[in-house]
């Protein structure tokens, strides 16, 4: 898929968690919990790969739409962090969804027409489909990285204990063999 195709299917599906997001119910604190920390997640890699893949192809810096997006970028950024910090039974819960939703929608509408429609006007099709292998090729990197950080913290949380013995173990036998060390350089 091209890059403008891989886009927009992002949009969607960020566009879909915003919804799910401001729909959850009063009762479920623990999957308000889950969806914002998805849609955290979601947010810093709708940023990240726009910003390092697809806005330099602009090759204009100083270009007012990629100007205007990545300020937006930045709001997005502080709001979503902001509702990642609000425990989800808090009273400002719901109205930090629904500025960050407000937000992330505004972004997208600037971005789904006039910035998305210049780029296909600056690029050609062999461009966008090998800009888009990037975008594909950066999503499995990141993913795989996730995975291995799932499965590390996930093998750290079962394995705690055994861990901390296991440093009690090396830290005492490093301690003894200082000692050692000491007792034999001593005349």
């Amino acid at each position: 898929m091209d890059a403008l195709g891989l886009v927009r299917q992002d949009h969607r599906k960020l566009e879909a968690l915003l919804e799910r997001c401001e729909q959850t119910g009063d009762d479920s604190a623990e999957e308000r919990a889950v969806l914002v920390d998805q849609l955290h997640t979601a947010l810093r890699h709708h940023v990240e790969e726009e910003e390092t893949l697809l806005y330099p192809a602009f090759r204009q810096p100083d270009h007012d739409l990629v100007a205007r997006a990545t300020e937006q970028h930045r709001m997005i950024t502080k709001l979503a962090d902001e509702l990642a910090a609000t425990p989800p039974a808090a009273d400002a819960f719901r109205p930090r969804v629904r500025i960050l939703a407000d937000q992330v929608r505004r972004h997208l509408d600037t971005e789904d027409g006039p910035l998305l429609t210049a780029l296909e006007d600056l690029l050609d099709d062999a461009t966008l489909l090998d800009l888009g292998r990037r975008l594909e090729n950066r999503r499995h990197v990141v993913a795989a990285q996730e995975d291995l950080v799932a499965t590390t913290t996930g093998f750290l949380t079962r394995n705690q204990p055994r861990i901390r013995a296991a440093l009690a173990v090396l830290a005492t036998l490093a301690a003894i063999a200082v000692v050692r060390r000491r007792r034999r350089a001593r005349p």
